[in-house]
């Protein structure tokens, strides 16, 4: 069975065929893409309002997250990581608390000579931003941002 599938199915939610197309490109790629990097990767008679509902289903879902970048524009990028960490298997499916869910509380690192974004959670530096206990008793957090900037290791070379 396709990664794509698997995710909607362990995690219990429904597909379609848009969106299993977004879930498959987002995949295949191991840093966040943007709404114009989606279009550009999905079938020419794929409609933009389509991939906007899509993103914004998915994001309601916790199948994906979405970053910030400099120029303003959101970046997406699967829960779970990239195809190459994802280990779904047909043969021994997730319990209800493992299901594809994310607290997006990681930190990113956007390379300021290529503008690639990588979610820090997926490399050995696994920073991970914490927040001070000194938050408000009626408040509550779902999510931390840390954005670090600086030239990724291929833009080094």
């Amino acid at each position: 069975m396709h990664t794509a599938q698997l995710i909607f199915q362990q995690a219990g939610l429904r597909s379609t065929t848009s969106r299993l197309e977004v879930v498959s490109i987002l995949a295949q790629n191991n840093f966040p893409l943007t709404h114009q990097d989606l279009l550009k990767q999905l079938p020419e008679n794929f409609d933009r309002v389509t991939l906007y509902r899509v993103l914004d289903w998915l994001l309601q879902h916790n199948i994906i997250h979405r970053i910030a970048g400099e120029d303003r524009a959101w970046r997406f990028q699967l829960n779970a990581g990239n195809a190459n960490r994802i280990q779904y298997s047909e043969k021994k499916p997730l319990s209800a608390t493992q299901k594809v869910t994310h607290q997006h509380s990681h930190a990113h690192f956007q390379c300021s000579e290529c503008g690639k974004i990588f979610c820090l959670e997926s490399y050995p530096a696994d920073v991970h931003p914490q927040f001070s206990s000194s938050i408000p008793a009626h408040f509550t957090v779902d999510s931390i941002e840390l954005n670090i900037k600086g030239k990724c290791s291929d833009c080094q070379i």
